[in-house]
């Protein structure tokens, strides 16, 4: 009987030690930009980051707090709103995340001095699957159409099947690779047939690439993503 006991104990220290294992821990890396710019009302800050799933099982994010803090280490503002593409990272996968945050009843953008993100991750939704398209990217300088500074991608379907509710992100990043702006967008009941290709394209804020060219920096290479979320549960 003993032996029995123990041998329960033992399977079910085994299974929590497998399941504590299998947790996916979404985290952002060095690889971050951010931008303080003049608003209406105040200031608004872009905040773009790289954020890679170091667990061993796919995730997605559970909460999330970004604050915006004074020398002091004050908070001025907090927010928990935030884009994540894709939304479900697989063991090892990098994504994109966005937050973008007003910050009021302040005299000067310089008052902002650093950010605080924390992110906690809980287990994907097993009935939710993302199916990726093959995507490439290239920034255009004043473009012809608006005269404005563009990001473009060509999305390709190379599956069998039509495709809907396609999201399409881009990052730009400059000559030493060091990442300066992302953005994103998606369709809903426009969709891509099987075996097509479509083109989007994404103007980069005037006054972004204002405190890109403040950097010395500029636009050298443009990465795509494209995929859409599909519930496997029907």
């Amino acid at each position: 009987m003993k032996r029995i006991i123990a041998l329960i104990i033992t399977l079910i220290l085994s299974c929590s030690a497998v399941s504590a294992l299998a947790a996916g821990n979404i985290q952002p890396t060095d690889d971050v930009a951010s931008y303080v710019l003049s608003h209406s009302d105040g200031y608004r800050v872009y905040y773009y980051a790289v954020v890679t799933n170091n667990g061993d099982a796919r995730a997605s994010i559970n909460d999330l707090l970004f604050e915006i803090r004074d020398r002091s280490d004050a908070t001025f503002e907090s927010t928990s709103k935030y884009t994540l593409y894709p939304e479900i990272l697989e063991p090892g996968q990098s994504g994109w995340l966005v937050i973008t945050r007003d910050v009021k009843d302040i005299d000067e953008k310089g008052m902002i001095d650093h950010f605080n993100l924390t992110i906690t991750t809980k287990a994907a939704d097993d009935d939710e699957e993302v199916r990726p398209l093959t995507a490439t990217a290239e920034y255009v300088a004043k473009d012809e159409d608006d005269n404005e500074d563009v990001l473009r991608a060509t999305v390709t379907n190379d599956g069998d099947e039509n495709a809907f509710k396609i999201t399409v992100a881009m990052a730009a990043r400059d000559g030493e690779g060091k990442l300066l702006y992302i953005t994103g967008d998606g369709t809903k009941d426009i969709g891509l047939a099987a075996g097509n290709a479509l083109l989007t394209r994404s103007l980069i804020r005037s006054d972004i690439m204002d405190e890109i060219e403040k950097l010395n920096a500029e636009v050298a290479t443009v990465e795509a993503m494209a995929f859409r979320v599909v519930d496997t549960d029907d």
